[in-house]
């Protein structure tokens, strides 16, 4: 069986890439902090950004079928993002629908919680009282008995609230959390490969908690603020109406410094939010690069590079703590402004004796009651705004560009198991997680790796695709596994094409990539996440194709031996022969291996191989293969030259070897020494 392919180039696209804009210290802290930093000018943020890792596991995911579809967004290899703004409102829309049915009891929650406030309204109360009746023993006595019994009765009710809270918002910030784990595991694998794993972590772990928390800190803190203020408002209303009205004409003054500053606070929570996660960065690199760290003496480096980082993370914190204060200050100065005008109007009226001594120490009191709430309204509502950036980078994620999921169509009369026509594909370079509902230009170069590609692979066949390094072979075997998708043109899995629902077409394939990735668990774990039904003799026979039963017996535990992270207690060439284990277990009409078998011996390769292609021919199933080793494809029924993404040839072993200077005889001898006899 032949397959016939041709490619054509196209011209690249420029786009531009839009930058976050950064932000300025507040003006009068400028020469503070031009003192107290000191940055290194050679020091550039986006070539620290671009270290990343390879999210390896998400690939695995993908080819086994158990990873969700998703696809929103779009990755960037420098972290930076096209973050949604959201608003206030927005956030409560979408974290208000996610409590549930647990909604009745956040409410009952706040307002047992709220009894904390009553009980701080009681205490001028009490004193009102104790005073107009200060000669009166017995009706103190009772005054006294009854605010203790109502103080411990307020202190037991607001227990349960907080409770009760702590379970709700734990419950909502799990949710959160496993929601936005589903969209990350969904996001499309093109954009994530351009993506460090620690940026989406930090979306995940931590942006997900400032976003939660900001319902807990609207309604529970600046409610309870408000309610505080309302109820001292009232008390003063009984007391003296004149008081009582300018106060709450004056009350929303406490709100004017973070109200006027919330752009700047929410800029910051944002630039906070993503140094955190370059941070998260840069620990992650050294623990995982420990083994190359070392063999090269780079640990002062990386060292070097982690201090940097943090060292920006500190002047962003210091510049948040400046905003903070320069909030409070505003905020400070004008409930002091209320406070002190009040005070003064009060001793007015107790000179000219309008006061009883029991109205006196309450007003005094009730004062403060308004003080301490303006102070802390204002704190709340600059966290908010912090808060609000956070928010935008888990709105990113939520909102970014999903694979498509719509029912399958199944093509009648299709004889292909891999078809790809007209396909178009480029690795895009430098694109941030991009929220769809934000416009973004793009600022960069897309390599045109593909232009105009076809590809025909009929079932049952053996196909192979060889070349030097670099040529696209990969990129054809993840397009045809539908683990990436074509910029423009279809690529047809067994009639199913993976853009209109990928998670149905993989279902057909199994890919097996050269380096594979193994979970932490056990080898028998391992090699059921593709068919978890199988039984201990499905498992054993795909190990012996696999020539992997014999090493793993040799382990202590056998099967049930477990793997540490990443299988970094197994060989190169175990590691190999369980994901191709994995794969042939999970028992799909389609097997890809993308260099599956290049840290193998040559006689295991040879009767690794001489077992698949057995199996392939007895079940009639379709095998594509990506290989250095032309040894190793020798007996395919079409082999593919490949060379600077262009397919120049095509045929049998033999036939390729017929153009004693053509490229696959110059690869044959370089593996095997000898020139084509043919």
């Amino acid at each position: 069986m032949r397959s016939l392919c041709r490619m054509r180039y196209s011209h690249s696209c420029r786009t531009r890439q839009s930058s976050l804009s950064r932000i300025d210290y507040p003006p009068f802290v400028m020469p503070i902090v031009s003192c107290m930093l000191r940055t290194d000018a050679s020091w550039n943020l986006v070539a620290m950004r671009s270290s990343c890792s390879r999210p390896a596991d998400m690939q695995t995911l993908y080819t086994l079928g158990i990873g969700p579809i998703l696809v929103k967004g779009v990755l960037n290899m420098n972290n930076s993002s096209v973050s949604s703004k959201p608003r206030l409102r927005e956030l409560l829309h979408f974290l208000w629908p996610r409590l549930g049915k647990q909604r009745k009891t956040f409410i009952l929650a706040i307002v047992l919680l709220f009894t904390d406030t009553i009980l701080m309204m009681y205490i001028p109360l009490l004193m009102e009282l104790y005073f107009n009746r200060i000669g009166d023993l017995v009706y103190i006595s009772w005054l006294l008995i009854i605010g203790t019994l109502f103080t411990v009765l307020m202190m037991g009710l607001n227990m349960i609230g907080f409770y009760l809270k702590q379970h709700t918002i734990g419950s909502l910030h799990r949710d959160v959390m496993v929601e936005l784990a589903d969209e990350a595991q969904r996001l499309p694998l093109e954009n994530t490969l351009a993506s460090h794993t620690a940026d989406i972590t930090q979306r995940v772990a931590q942006d997900s908690g400032r976003t939660t928390w900001t319902l807990v800190t609207f309604l529970e803190g600046m409610g309870g603020q408000i309610f505080m203020l309302i109820l001292a408002a009232a008390y003063m209303f009984r007391l003296q109406w004149q008081v009582a009205l300018a106060v709450i004409i004056l009350m929303p003054l406490g709100l004017l410094g973070s109200h006027l500053l919330r752009r700047p606070l929410q800029r910051i929570g944002l630039e906070v939010a993503e140094q955190e996660a370059i941070v998260r960065q840069s620990q992650q690199d050294a623990l995982q690069g420990m083994e190359t760290l070392r063999a090269f003496g780079a640990e002062s480096w990386m060292l070097q590079r982690f201090i940097e980082h943090r060292s920006k993370l500190n002047e962003l914190y210091l510049r948040r703590m400046w905003w903070r204060q320069l909030v409070n200050g505003i905020t400070n100065s004008l409930a002091q402004l209320i406070v002190w005008g009040s005070i003064l109007f009060i001793a007015w009226l107790a000179i000219k004796g309008t006061f009883q001594l029991g109205a006196l120490m309450a007003y005094f009191i009730l004062v403060w009651r308004i003080f301490n709430p303006l102070l802390n309204l204002g704190r709340m509502w600059g966290e908010i705004q912090e808060n609000l950036g956070a928010a935008g980078r888990v709105f990113t994620l939520l909102n970014a560009k999903k694979e498509a999921s719509i029912p399958p169509v199944i093509h009648v009369g299709e004889t292909s198991a891999i078809r790809l026509q007209e396909v178009c594909f480029r690795y895009a370079e430098k694109t941030g997680l991009q929220d769809v509902h934000v416009a973004i230009e793009l600022n960069h170069e897309e390599k045109q790796l593909l232009s105009g590609f076809h590809l025909n692979i009929q079932s049952g066949s053996f196909t192979a695709i060889v070349g030097p390094s670099g040529s696209g072979k990969s990129t054809v075997a993840k397009l045809s596994a539908g683990l990436l998708h074509p910029k423009e043109g279809a690529v047809m899995i067994q009639g199913h094409n993976p853009q209109h629902n990928a998670e149905y077409a993989r279902q057909f394939v199994s890919y097996v990539p050269q380096t594979p990735y193994l979970f932490s668990g056990t080898i028998r774990e391992n090699l059921l996440l593709g068919r978890t039904d199988a039984g201990h003799k499905d498992v054993e026979q795909a190990a012996k194709l696999a020539q992997a039963h014999e090493f793993i017996m040799a382990l202590p535990d056998g099967y049930e031996t477990l793997i540490k992270e990443h299988g970094d207690s197994l060989s190169g060439g175990q590691k190999q022969r369980l994901a191709i284990a994995r794969a042939l277990l999970a028992d799909r009409p389609v097997w890809i291996f993308d260099e599956a078998t290049s840290a193998l011996d040559v006689e295991t390769e040879r009767k690794l191989m001489e077992a698949i292609l057995d199996t392939t021919r007895r079940q009639g199933r379709t095998l594509l293969c990506i290989a250095h080793r032309l040894t190793t494809v020798q007996e395919a029924d079409c082999i593919i030259l490949m060379e600077d993404g262009l397919i120049i040839n095509h045929g049998t072993h033999l036939q390729h070897l017929q153009n004693k200077n053509g490229l696959y005889s110059k690869l044959w001898e370089q593996i095997s020494g000898e020139r084509p006899a043919v």
